[in-house]
């Protein structure tokens, strides 16, 4: 048998995006909707509230969370025009659209419901919530701020004067570390500085900034025994170095990666190279000079 043509195999998976889609806009269904942007999820959505709506649920017991504010706005919008387009509709379009909603003709109480539901939705108190994560954790812990463990009076930091607090941080930390060099914090700024350049020096603080889990575990890598010994077991889990291996048994082994006579020719070509040339160079003579690795 033939296989079947391009416009066939189009409407078959055009039939079957349609029925997952169906699917998941069921209210009585748990579902999870994976898929690429622009391919209907929030028509699935919006479709699943329509017919919780249409099913009887009261607006205020509906929530829709989005990770945008503009995701939450496009969302709002649609849900609302669409019920708009509802109390103007002729019933034959009404009809049609309830029936492509739940893939069944709707009873006639559903057709009168379904012109009512706009003005329902408009005067709730509260509305139809549609908002983002951030928002409606603000507002639970606006409702619960002493089991949050927060002040009652805790307000939301905009972006500007965020980063007006975290520079203002920053400047007295690094007056701290400039009036007293020989301090824990005077050698971890020199230490900073070392690596990175007057126009970089920023940036390397804002990235380590960003890695707030390396922050906060910090003050804890010390077990008590040798100086930093746990920051030194913490890093050699993270970069994968064994844990009773040497910096001297590290370059060993790297001297072994190639044949001592490959190396030596490398050196020699390199060492008659440019300035970076010359120093990759003086590495290859130096993991040669290693000797051999005494793993433990």
């Amino acid at each position: 048998m033939a296989d079947a043509s391009p416009e066939a195999r189009l409407r078959a998976e055009l039939a079957r995006t349609s029925a997952a889609q169906l699917g998941a806009a069921d209210p009585l269904a748990s579902a999870w909707v994976s898929a690429n942007a622009g391919t209907g999820k929030t028509h699935v959505l919006t479709n699943r509230v329509l017919r919780l709506l249409l099913a009887g649920t009261a607006p205020e017991r509906i929530l829709c969370l989005t990770f945008t504010k503009a995701a939450a706005a496009e969302m709002s919008s649609r849900v609302f025009a669409r019920l708009a387009r509802w109390v103007t509709a002729d019933e034959a379009s009404l009809v049609d659209d309830l029936t492509r909603l739940a893939d069944r003709p709707p009873e006639p109480a559903e057709v009168a419901k379904a012109r009512d539901l706009f003005t329902i939705a408009i005067e709730t108190p509260g509305g139809l919530k549609v908002q983002t994560i951030h928002a409606f954790c603000e507002r639970l812990l606006q409702r619960f701020p002493l089991e949050a463990g927060v002040s009652p009076q805790f307000a939301i930091l905009d972006e500007q004067t965020g980063r007006d607090l975290e520079r203002e941080a920053v400047l007295s930390v690094l007056a701290d570390a400039t009036r007293a060099p020989q301090s824990q914090l005077g050698r971890a700024l020199a230490t900073a500085v070392a690596y990175a350049a007057d126009a970089t020096f920023d940036e390397l603080l804002r990235a380590a900034m960003r890695r707030r889990d390396w922050l906060e575990a910090a003050p804890h890598l010390d077990d008590g025994g040798e100086r930093h010994s746990g920051a030194e077991a913490l890093y050699r889990q993270l970069l994968g170095v064994r844990a009773r291996g040497s910096a001297a048994d590290i370059e060993a082994e790297r001297a072994a990666v190639l044949p001592d006579g490959d190396l030596a020719r490398i050196a020699t070509v390199l060492g008659d190279g440019g300035k970076t040339d010359v120093k990759h160079a003086d590495l290859l003579r130096a993991a040669r000079q290693a000797g051999t690795a005494a793993v433990r």
